[in-house]
């Protein structure tokens, strides 16, 4: 019987490429009318259902007409402003989802390098080197992915050899414990016959002396019988007893594989759900969480709070003080967020900058209280990168589940009250109210 792949990576992959295709179609539309052919074709093949393999051409097309236009735009006169509007157009898209995207965990250097040199804003050749590494990027990923695949494909395949060999030799001993009770059903009736012509021979015997050789003569015959029959079942013993140790070994074997595989499954699935950078759970695992305490909230009408939460000037902090900085930002908003929220809520980055907290059994305006606290917490936790202090303060939106409502409507509302921090001059928490929707 052939096992089916139950590993999910390879999928998750293919999916995160499959959303770059899309984001960068999307974000390109209308751009450059060299670019429009290649988009409606990669547009058109993708709602075809082709695969990653079928728009590597395709795409491999954009690569050289983004390159192509980089070259024209160089030599038309007066065309330095708008090369370098589409440069900065380019490196804040590839940024931004850099930033969302969920890259496996082998990459993540590669990929911080590329996000550092896309920050430079580089020019010329500097320029085309970064479009290459970031194709070069999506195809190892690609590569990556189909190499796991490949030798999880082939560590399944042994584990249904080993499976097909341990069935057979649960087969063989099967048969021989059949063999070996056919055998004795047929030295039963041996014995019955050898027995009967014993009485037959005593019945019929003319004297003592004839009675003790017919006598003598079958039990010989039955002591002989007896001594093969032992000969073979010994040996047949001794045969299904190394079927079994062979069998047993092979399962021990299995079993250690096996566990290897569940260990490997888990420490996968587990990177998958969580976000490299800040250790907190990322947007799928929020999203498996989300639909659970939805389905929680529905059933038992209890409340249930979401929180939105965005760092302030972000990006200012990258600019001015580098990624390494941006990082660390990120990563101590996070700690600072699981570490004072309560144990029932729930924390994770959702993408970039911002994060999400779902808080059961929590009415709107007891979370409003926690998340200020938790804010004023943050405001008082700066870091120094290269000597100079960074100040930290975050924004949050907050909103309460209604009758009704679905996922979607909350973090909408929670989207608006977030908005709303921020226009108010950031640094706050803000509670969705009807006058902001």
């Amino acid at each position: 019987m052939a096992i089916q792949s139950p590993y999910s990576a390879p999928v998750d992959i293919e999916k995160f490429l499959y959303k770059l295709v899309i984001q960068l179609l999307i974000f390109s539309q209308g751009s450059h009318k060299l670019l429009e052919p290649h988009l409606v074709t990669i547009g058109a093949r993708l709602r075809s259902g082709a695969n990653l393999h079928d728009l590597l051409q395709e795409l491999q097309a954009v690569s050289k007409t983004l390159l192509q236009i980089s070259k024209q735009a160089k030599e038309e006169p007066g065309s330095d402003s708008s090369a370098a509007a589409q440069h900065d157009y380019v490196f804040q898209r590839l940024e931004e989802l850099l930033g969302e995207a969920e890259v496996p965990r082998r990459f993540q250097q590669q990929t911080t390098l590329l996000r550092q040199r896309v920050h430079a804003r580089q020019t010329g050749q500097a320029y085309k080197r970064v479009i290459d590494s970031a194709i070069e990027l999506l195809l190892n990923i690609k590569d990556y992915g189909a190499s796991e695949k490949k030798d999880l494909d082939l560590f399944l395949a042994d584990l249904t050899d080993q499976l097909g060999e341990i069935e057979q030799q649960a087969e063989t001993a099967s048969k021989a414990n059949k063999l070996s009770m056919d055998n004795r059903n047929d030295l039963s009736e041996r014995i019955s016959r050898q027995v009967g012509d014993l009485k037959d021979s005593a019945q019929s015997a003319q004297g003592l002396a004839e009675l003790k050789t017919h006598t003598s003569e079958h039990l010989d015959r039955l002591l002989e019988q007896l001594l093969e029959h032992k000969q073979m079942e010994d040996l047949r013993q001794l045969e299904a007893q190394q079927e079994i140790e062979i069998m047993t070994q092979k399962l021990q074997a299995l079993e250690t594989e096996t566990e290897t595989l569940r260990t490997k499954l888990k420490i996968e699935h587990d990177k998958a759900m969580c976000d490299s950078l800040t250790g907190l759970p990322n947007r799928l695992a929020y999203n498996n969480r989300v639909e659970m305490e939805t389905n929680r909230w529905k059933r038992y009408k209890e409340s249930l709070a979401l929180v939105i939460w965005d760092i302030d000037h972000f990006k200012q902090i990258n600019d001015n003080y580098g990624h390494k900085a941006g990082d660390k930002t990120l990563a101590l908003v996070g700690q600072l967020l699981s570490s004072n929220c309560r144990e029932t809520d729930f924390v994770a980055r959702y993408g970039g900058e911002e994060f999400v907290m779902l808080m059961p059994n929590t009415p709107e305006d007891q979370a409003l209280e926690v998340a200020d606290s938790i804010r004023s917490i943050v405001q008082h936790s700066g870091f120094h990168s290269n000597g100079e202090e960074i100040n930290l303060t975050l924004s949050c939106g907050v909103s309460e589940f209604k009758e009704g409502d679905q996922h979607e409507d909350v973090f909408v509302r929670a989207d608006q009250a977030l908005y709303r921090s921020k226009q108010q001059g950031r640094n706050r928490c803000t509670l969705f109210t009807d006058d902001l929707g």
